[in-house]
């Protein structure tokens, strides 16, 4: 399913308003927490749950802790 939904002003923010039936077929409900992913121009919202989470917060100490690493085996 697509929709067109308009970024309006929230604060200092920028927010969007989600229709029920995206949020129902995508399993969110209000207070969800939810991942933000941005590549290519477009922007991913993943459900947060714990396994993700744990996987997300190890992802990240191995990514700072072997920065030089990782650089060295991307090229």
């Amino acid at each position: 399913m697509t929709v067109s939904v308009k970024l309006t002003k929230q604060g200092n923010s920028t927010g969007l308003r989600l229709p029920k039936d995206i949020l129902e077929q995508a399993g969110l409900a209000r207070g969800d927490e939810v991942f933000l992913e941005v590549a290519d121009g477009r922007v991913t919202l993943t459900k947060a749950d714990a396994p993700y989470n744990a996987a997300m917060d190890a992802y990240a100490e191995c990514r700072s802790r072997y920065a030089r690493t990782l650089h060295a085996l991307s090229k």
